[in-house]
């Protein structure tokens, strides 16, 4: 086998081929294109068997045992391999119209290292091109589509002959015999078929293809039999199907309810056919199989995030609750500030019971709603609230909706989370910020009624890892009358677009601008309390920016606007005002942007990741009404956060580290809070207190789900 291997390949290497042994490794495997390519490397190494050890080998096999981290694996050299790797290739080429590709390759041999590198090089030569394309009937008549078809037909078939002049191979052969039959299907034949004869010119290097096309009967749906089924009525089936007794059989339609009728609970399996005994003069039966799941299910979920820590939920769901296809589920949901790096971290305990039903008078329509209840010590307070939310959805695929939602809640603050339950009156004159005569007081009762109208418009190539396409996502919230202790109109629109660079390096943009206008009791007293304290009685809904989810960074929620969270403690028999971290106050406007690009790690599988980016976030509040008149404090600039991160694919999620680094930081950002807080007690400005670099620097950390 050797004496092929040396009698056939170039050598370009230092040492021999005759030291090739049987524990001979391959070190690299690349491609040489001779000329066009028409398949990239990336595609070409999955069809051959030799395999290599790809780089970084040092490390890999110092940290091999961690899970993340590939090892180095075994690549043993084998010529006979390679020989047929060569016909592998060539094959390819040939199916894809290139009948005089040629492949060889070239070796080179490290004899010190017993390494060997290889490279393909590949002449593609010219390709078959399609010269004429014709369909027929199988007796080479024109085919027998119904009149009322004939013009769609002939869009179809006006389509389909722009490939004239094109490539043309196996796989085009494939798809225009697949593309009409699918038409056929989709227009009423069942059971239409096709199939495309080819007649090759290799002289002139040009093919001439004859679709001969078998429409048989057009038929309407007659009727439906639903199998399987034994939890749930058939007619919940298909009533979630867009094809209807009468209607013309269609199949991209059927596929789309077979698909819809898979995304239920309760469904494991469903497929759909057409039996042809069950066709008559003019109708078929469409059979609809279902495997069902078991009626009830307990499922949890676990990540980590840097502001929170270690967060999961567990929910047990019935899903066929009173016998349908609607879900009841019971959600616990915590998330518990252990590991957090943030500090202090922010917690939440969440308990929801949820109804879903799946139709409401149209398969398009759906509603979802239950009570909550839940706790939480965060950023904005600490707090305990119960309610109520409910969504009415209309939406024609995943990315395209319409959602009404209703949510009702009454919250009782145990602590704004200023310091040690502080009062603004309290609070606000320490930092010099009013005099405790104007100040004002918050209650400790929040009660919303909000209507929220959500909707989203967009295209994605891909649902779950999108590389091209766009989504946008505008929202509109009012407060209703009656039960508010804030009142307010909420405006907000988000979108993200994906774009591909290349196969393997993609660019994300994403944008969002919101405005929240107070109105009635949000604006009451606003002329005889600290502006603060209006606008905290809004601190639910204003709008903060920060974090690992949209500008990093900075700590979560801490872009723009912040005071100094103070403490307490007990020196010399004295109580004394510290501060370990800010406080966001939020602001009634915000303006948002990122730039991301997203490549491979260098050595490693599609499954690491390597990302760039570039994030901004404004948060103001333009309503004179509720300026702070803080002077620094306020930070109402346009933020720039810039850094790098690197991201790993596991079967619970996706693993992500990164460092940002604050371009333009505020007076606050890179001063010590708990210096600022003593500047403030004194009457200094901020400037006095020493800045310090490394505040410029935030690390991000994320681990599967959130919640």
């Amino acid at each position: 086998m050797l004496v092929l291997l040396l009698g056939s390949t170039p050598i370009s290497a230092q040492d021999a081929l005759s030291g090739v042994g049987p524990n001979t490794q391959v070190s690299r495997i690349e491609f040489s294109f001779v000329g066009e390519a028409a398949f990239k490397e990336k595609s070409l190494k999955p069809h051959i068997a030799l395999t290599q050890r790809g780089s970084f080998v040092g490390l890999r096999r110092l940290f091999g045992w961690v899970p993340l981290v590939g090892s180095v694996g075994v690549h043993p050299f084998k010529p006979v391999e390679l020989q047929r790797d060569v016909v592998r290739l060539r094959n390819i080429y040939v199916r894809a119209g290139f009948l005089d590709a040629k492949v060889g390759y070239d070796v080179s041999y490290d004899a010190k290292k017993d390494l060997v590198e290889i490279t393909f090089i590949i002449d593609q030569g010219p390709p078959i091109q399609l010269h004429d394309l014709r369909f027929v009937a199988q007796d080479s008549s024109p085919p027998p589509i119904a009149p009322e078809l004939e013009h769609a037909w002939d869009e179809f078939v006006g389509a389909e002959r722009q490939l004239v002049g094109r490539r043309f191979g196996e796989a085009e052969r494939r798809d225009i015999a697949d593309r009409t039959t699918r038409w056929l299907r989709n227009q009423g034949y069942p059971f239409g078929a096709a199939e495309a004869d080819v007649l090759v010119d290799t002289a002139a290097y040009r093919a001439d293809v004859l679709v001969r096309v078998r429409p048989a009967l057009r038929a309407k749906v007659r009727d439906f039999a639903v199998t399987g089924n034994r939890n749930v009525p058939a007619s919940h089936f298909t009533r979630q199907l867009p094809v209807e007794r009468g209607d013309w059989y269609d199949a991209s339609a059927l596929e789309e309810g077979r698909t819809s009728l898979s995304q239920q609970p309760i469904v494991r399996l469903a497929l759909l056919n057409v039996p042809r005994g069950s066709a008559d003069d003019s109708s078929v039966v469409v059979r609809v199989g279902v495997t069902e799941n078991p009626p009830r299910q307990i499922s949890g979920e676990a990540g980590l995030v840097s502001s929170g820590g270690l967060t999961g939920q567990v929910e047990w769901t019935h899903r066929s609750f009173l016998h349908g296809l609607r879900t009841f589920s019971v959600a616990t949901t915590a998330q518990t500030g252990v590991l957090a790096f943030e500090m202090p971290s922010e917690q939440r305990y969440r308990l929801a019971l949820t109804l879903f039903q799946p139709y409401v008078g149209s398969r398009r329509l759906s509603a979802a709603g239950g009570p909550f209840v839940e706790y939480r010590d965060d950023l904005r307070d600490r707090s305990q609230a119960v309610g109520f939310e409910g969504t009415l959805v209309y939406a024609t695929s995943p990315l395209r909706s319409v959602s009404l939602g209703y949510g009702i809640s009454h919250r009782e603050v145990l602590d704004y989370n200023f310091g040690d339950n502080l009062d603004p009156i309290d609070y606000l004159p320490l930092l010099g910020l009013a005099d405790s005569a104007t100040v004002g007081s918050l209650g400790t009762t929040i009660n919303r009624s909000t209507l929220t109208l959500d909707g989203s418009w967009g295209v994605l190539d891909e649902f779950a890892n999108p590389r091209r396409g766009y989504v946008l996502r505008p929202r509109v919230s009012v407060t209703l009358p009656g039960f508010n202790t804030s009142e307010y109109v909420l405006l907000d629109l988000g979108a993200t677009s994906f774009i591909p660079l290349t196969d393997r390096v993609g660019f994300t943009l994403r944008g969002s601008a919101g405005r929240i206008f107070p109105y009635g009791r949000s604006v009451a007293t606003v002329d005889v309390e600290s502006p603060f304290v209006s606008l905290l009685r809004l601190r639910d809904v204003t709008f903060s920016s920060g974090g690992s989810r949209d500008v990093r960074g900075w700590g979560s929620q801490l872009v723009g606007p912040k005071l100094p969270e103070v403490q307490f403690r007990e020196e010399d028999g004295q109580r004394v005002a510290f501060a370990e971290r800010y406080t966001p106050i939020g602001g009634l406007a915000r303006l948002q942007a990122s730039a991301e690009v997203q490549m491979p790690l260098p050595g490693f599988d599609e499954k690491w990741q390597t990302f760039a980016f570039l994030d901004g976030a404004r948060v103001w509040t333009p309503d004179r009404r509720f300026d702070l008149q803080a002077g620094d404090l306020e930070q109402d600039r346009f933020f720039l956060g810039t850094g790098v991160g690197i991201g790993y694919e596991t079967v619970v999620g996706a693993v992500q580290v990164a460092v940002g680094y604050k371009l333009n930081p505020s007076a606050l950002d890179v001063r010590d809070p708990d210096k600022v807080l003593k500047a403030l007690e004194a009457g200094d400005p901020i400037s006095s207190v020493e800045s310090e670099s490394r505040r410029r620097f935030q690390l991000h950390f994320s681990i599967g789900a959130t919640f």
